[in-house]
């Protein structure tokens, strides 16, 4: 039911797409013929899936009522606790084929970004499994708002068959309403998804895409090491005979010498891969 209401833009299907890591990800990439999806409460910004609340917040401080606002930042906390049971995960790209933002990020200037085909990406994942949703991360603040309101005040309200209005008085005048419970639960649902691809206007420079996949089984869970701690993940688009998509290789601005590229190239060739593009990164650091 949530995905109905998601309006994210997608990637064309010639857009390139760049997955910034490090050299053994890059190599299990390649290798393994896959890409690692990490549960979505182990991302990078911290805060990012509180932030959307702040946002659902200020819409509601523009309600009229005070009653009305009461009620509705109720659902908020509620929300929260939505958020903590959602079984999401995630794997990001940018459309930023040289960024010193992302490989500060992914390895202190070291490592690899990996350039995909958008198009082939997507439906060689799909031939393995379903994605749940894709699409770029909205960051500017006026969108964001606009979507927060759109659901609350005419979407959701449509769908059920009341305006918002009718909904919240009569929630007022008779304390037990069936369709304002069924707002705040759409509601909800979908703010719990969406929180996924708000982000704070600062971390625009990540261009960031994302593919989003969810009830992932059990057995399908693996860990893997990060600073010092485990991190769950799960494989997707994994298939043996099949080349990944793979378009480019750049090579960090901290490995920028001949032999990371000449590596890069060696190894995708024993991999399969007939005359591979590896670029050096433009980026010039000092040291």
């Amino acid at each position: 039911m949530s995905k109905r209401y998601m309006a994210l833009e997608t990637a064309a299907d010639d857009c390139r797409l760049y997955h910034y890591t490090q050299c053994s990800s890059m190599k299990g990439i390649v290798a393994g013929k896959c890409m690692y999806a990490t549960d979505s409460s182990f991302l990078n910004d911290i805060n990012e899936v509180e932030y959307i609340l702040s946002i659902a917040d200020i819409v509601i401080g523009e309600v009229v009522k005070p009653e009305w606002r009461t009620l509705l930042r109720r659902q908020i906390h509620k929300t929260m606790q939505e958020m903590r049971k959602a079984d999401y995960y995630v794997i990001s790209f940018s459309t930023d084929p040289d960024s010193i933002t992302l490989w500060s990020e992914f390895g202190n200037q070291t490592g690899y970004n990996i350039g995909f085909n958008a198009g082939e990406l997507i439906k060689r994942i799909e031939k393995e499994r379903e994605i749940f949703c894709h699409g770029y991360v909205i960051y500017d603040y006026e969108t964001q708002k606009e979507i927060i309101s759109s659901l609350l005040f005419k979407r959701i309200p449509s769908k059920i068959g009341k305006n918002f209005e009718d909904i919240m008085n009569s929630k007022i005048l008779h304390g037990d309403c069936k369709e304002f419970d069924e707002l705040c639960k759409r509601f909800r649902s979908i703010v719990s998804i969406y929180a996924l691809f708000f982000k704070q206007q600062e971390f625009e420079a990540e261009r960031e895409y994302r593919i989003v996949f969810r009830n992932c089984k059990y057995d399908e869970l693996m860990f893997r090491e990060r600073d010092g701690f485990l991190m769950p993940f799960i494989k997707v688009g994994h298939i043996n005979e099949e080349l990944m998509p793979i378009t480019s290789i750049t090579v960090a601005p901290k490995n920028h010498v001949d032999l990371a590229r000449k590596g890069a190239e060696k190894y995708l060739e024993h991999m399969g891969y007939k005359n591979p593009t590896v670029y050096l990164s433009k980026l010039k650091l000092r040291y």
